[in-house]
C-alpha cells in the first residue's frame, strides 16, 4: 500500500500555500458527444440498438389494391457492461495536520481527475475500432481527409452533429489543422538562408485562418465540431502516428452504473492513523454502429 507521508507530501508541509497548484489532464471531452445510458437498478449492464438501414431499394411501387411485400426491420443489440475504475491514496494524519493544503480537497479532486481521464480513455480507445478509415500510417493530415470523413458519416446517413476528435498534435503540431489553415512565412527576397524580407503568416481559410491565429484553436471545422484529447495515442505501432476519429453520437455508447458515473469516498484507518480516499467510476463502454464513425490515422512526426 502506498502511503502518503511526510516525505511524500513534503512540498506542503509546515508551509503556507495560498494557492496549491496541480497538473490536471484535460478531460471530460468524450462524455458529452457519445450515447449515454444509465443502467437500470439491478443491472450491471446497458443494451444499445443497432438498426439495420432501410434503403430506397427497400420500397416498390405498386398499383391500386395490390399487397405490399413486407420487409424485415432488424436491429442488433450492443450490450455495454458496467465495471469498476478506482484509484486510491491513503494519507497518514501527520500530513493532514502538517500541510499548508488542502489535502482533503484538492487530493479528492486530483483522484477525481485520473478516473475522468480514464473515462476519455476508454472512450477514445474505441474510435480505432471503426472500419472506415481516412488518412493513414506515414500520411499528413490533409483538409481532404476531414472532408472525407464527412462524406463516409453522410453516406451512412449518420445523425448530426458530427465531432472531430483529435490528439494535441493532430491540431496544433507542425502537421496538425492549425498548420493546415495558414500560410507559412513567405521568402521574398529569393532566398531561403535568412528570415530578412519573409511576410508574415496568413490565414488560408478567411474566418478560420483568423480563428487560428487569434484563438489558437477551431471549434469548428468543415461540419464538425473539433475536440481535442491528451488520452489519444500520439506514437500507434512506434510509428509516429496518431490515432484520431470522427463520430455521430451514435457510434459510441456509454453505459453508466445504476448509482451514477463517480463515487469519491473517505474511510478512516484508525491503526494506521491514516485515511483512505478512494474515487470510483462505473461504466462499460462499447462501439454501437461502425458506420457512424471514421478512424482518422495521422503522421505527426
Amino acid at each position: 500500500m502506498a502511503l502518503t507521508n511526510t516525505s511524500t507530501m513534503a512540498g506542503g508541509i509546515g508551509k503556507t500555500v495560498g494557492n496549491a497548484i496541480q497538473a490536471f489532464n484535460h478531460v471530460n471531452v468524450m462524455f458529452p458527444i457519445v450515447t449515454v445510458k444509465q443502467a437500470a437498478r439491478g443491472s450491471n449492464s446497458v443494451q444499445f440498438g443497432d438498426w439495420t438501414k432501410l434503403t430506397s431499394g427497400n420500397v416498390t411501387a405498386a398499383t391500386q389494391a395490390t399487397t405490399t411485400t413486407a420487409v424485415a426491420i432488424t436491429s442488433t443489440s450492443r450490450t455495454a457492461t458496467i465495471s469498476e475504475h478506482v484509484i486510491a491514496a491513503t494519507v497518514s494524519d501527520l500530513v493532514l495536520m502538517g500541510s499548508g493544503d488542502d489535502i482533503a480537497g484538492e487530493g479528492g479532486a486530483a483522484l477525481g481527475n485520473a478516473v475522468a481521464a480514464k473515462l476519455d480513455s476508454d472512450l477514445t480507445s474505441l474510435g480505432t475500432g471503426f472500419s472506415q478509415t481516412e488518412c493513414g500510417a506515414g500520411t499528413s493530415l490533409a483538409l481532404s481527409h476531414v472532408f472525407g470523413a464527412m462524406r463516409q458519416l453522410r453516406a451512412a446517413s449518420a445523425p448530426m452533429p458530427y465531432s472531430l476528435v483529435l490528439s494535441p498534435k493532430q491540431v496544433w503540431g507542425s502537421k496538425g489543422i492549425i498548420a493546415l489553415l495558414h500560410n507559412a512565412a513567405v521568402d521574398t527576397t529569393g532566398t531561403s538562408t535568412s528570415n530578412t524580407g519573409k511576410a508574415a503568416p496568413v490565414g488560408l481559410m478567411g474566418g478560420k485562418g483568423e480563428e487560428a491565429f487569434q484563438t489558437g484553436f477551431v471549434g469548428t471545422l468543415a461540419g464538425f465540431n473539433v475536440y481535442w484529447s491528451d488520452q489519444i495515442e500520439e506514437n500507434v505501432g512506434s510509428g509516429g502516428d496518431a490515432a484520431g476519429f470522427a463520430m455521430s453520437s451514435g457510434g459510441i455508447g456509454l453505459g453508466v452504473g445504476a448509482e451514477g458515473l463517480f463515487r469519491i469516498r473517505a474511510e478512516r484507518d484508525e491503526m494506521l492513523r491514516a485515511t483512505n480516499y478512494v474515487a470510483t467510476g462505473f461504466w462499460g463502454e462499447i462501439e454501437i454502429k461502425d458506420t457512424f464513425g471514421v478512424y482518422i490515422l495521422s503522421d505527426v512526426s
